[in-house]
């Protein structure tokens, strides 16, 4: 976290961009950690880093707003479970988990991307583009050679021949 965005807490729980100086909302602070930036929150009036604190802050409201990020369930385990169990768990496990989960979703993400480059190359080769008459003139190439349509032969109706009338 060395190259992190500090940013310092007030007593009115109001965040402070040291970098930009302007106040942030839960939001920004979301939006730039999604870009891949790392924060460091400090208090503003001891300097102890409260990151983590704010930190899940931010996933409380954002599980009022949503309502589907932890599940039941998973709350009431870890309340169980407090201790170092669970601390080993957070620490090792579920960290481990997640970055092999984000490695091969970007892995898929590579991979289907080419899959749509290649279908794409293949339909421009499937399909050569279409050449006007007068885009050949143009270029000085021979005109397009139209094949003549099939003649039909018309026959003529047929007559019943007539069978002499007897007296």
């Amino acid at each position: 976290m060395d190259n992190a965005l500090t940013l310092r807490r007030y007593g009115n729980r109001r965040l402070y961009n040291t970098e930009s100086g302007g106040y942030l909302t839960n939001q920004d602070v979301i939006d730039i950690i999604r870009q891949g930036r790392d924060i460091r929150v400090v208090d503003s009036r001891t300097g102890e880093d409260i990151t983590k604190m704010v930190l899940v802050n931010i996933i409380l409201e954002e599980e009022k707003l949503r309502q589907n990020l932890l599940p039941v369930s998973f709350l009431f385990q870890l309340i169980r479970l407090q201790g170092e169990t669970i601390q080993d768990f957070f620490q090792n496990y579920l960290t481990a988990s997640l970055e092999a989960y984000l490695k091969t979703r970007r892995e898929f993400d590579r991979r289907f991307r080419e899959w749509l480059d290649l279908g794409a190359a293949m339909t421009a080769f499937a399909e050569p583009p279409e050449r006007s008459a007068a885009s050949d003139d143009a270029e000085g190439g021979d005109p397009p050679v139209k094949t003549p349509r099939r003649a039909t032969k018309k026959h003529p109706p047929k007559c019943r021949a007539k069978t002499p009338s007897k007296p």
